[in-house]
């Protein structure tokens, strides 16, 4: 992957793209007012994520499925094994309220083999700097664990990196049009902006590692999701 990542534009046809992008919409007005184990909220009525999604809304699976997706993941993993989509999740990152995420790595968490698990990131909807885009770090890949000195004020077991240790690095701002993916390796440091804008911007998430790999995590809390994908 150039730089520690690898865009794939255009991923879903347009009926399939408008079909989803209703499937996000319909899984979203569908948390209004509810509590459920997979959701997390910030606030009363700001859904931030849902966690566990392929499990929870299996239409996100099938996107997880797509044989462009799956083949992609396999080549980066460099295996003919089967795949699994592990640990995914849904960010509806409503207008106005939609959260930041802070710089950090997926691999401070999984302390994992990043040759073994890949990251991908799929956006539904166009997005820019003031709906919440993804920012990557570019190469920061190749330097290990950077130290994660800031703690998140919701989660003290979510840390962040402290951005002046980043001044070095080229920060990408990944504004696209929609439908696209995102393969990153799991060392790869990345973020993304608040949701300042007055729409939203639809996006999932989750890992690929092959079949037979024993995953960072195992645990059957809602948030650990693992299923086969092809």
């Amino acid at each position: 992957m150039t730089n520690g990542y690898e865009l794939i534009d255009n991923f879903l046809t347009k009926e399939e793209h408008e079909y989803y992008l209703n499937v996000c919409k319909e899984t979203y007005e569908g948390t209004h007012g509810k509590e459920h184990p997979h959701f997390s909220w910030n606030g009363e009525d700001n859904l931030n994520k849902i966690n566990g999604a392929c499990n929870y809304q299996p239409k996100f699976l099938e996107i997880a499925s797509h044989p462009t997706l799956v083949k992609k993941a396999k080549e980066i993993l460099n295996t003919e094994d089967t795949v699994d989509v592990y640990i995914s999740k849904f960010f509806p990152m409503k207008p106005k309220v939609g959260m930041s995420t802070f710089m950090h790595q997926d691999n401070y968490y999984f302390k994992g083999d990043s040759s073994k698990i890949v990251s991908c990131a799929i956006y539904l909807e166009d997005t820019s700097k003031e709906n919440g885009c993804l920012r990557l770090v570019e190469n920061s890949h190749k330097y290990g664990i950077i130290p994660h000195d800031v703690v998140s004020e919701v989660d003290p077991w979510i840390r962040w990196i402290n951005e002046s240790n980043l001044e070095s690095f080229n920060i990408i701002d990944l504004e696209r049009p929609a439908p696209y993916a995102t393969f990153f390796d799991i060392n790869l440091v990345h973020g993304c902006y608040p949701n300042i804008s007055d729409r939203t911007r639809f996006s999932l998430a989750w890992e690929y590692i092959p079949t037979s790999e024993v995953g960072p995590f195992v645990t059957d809390e809602p948030w650990c999701d693992r299923n086969t994908v092809g």
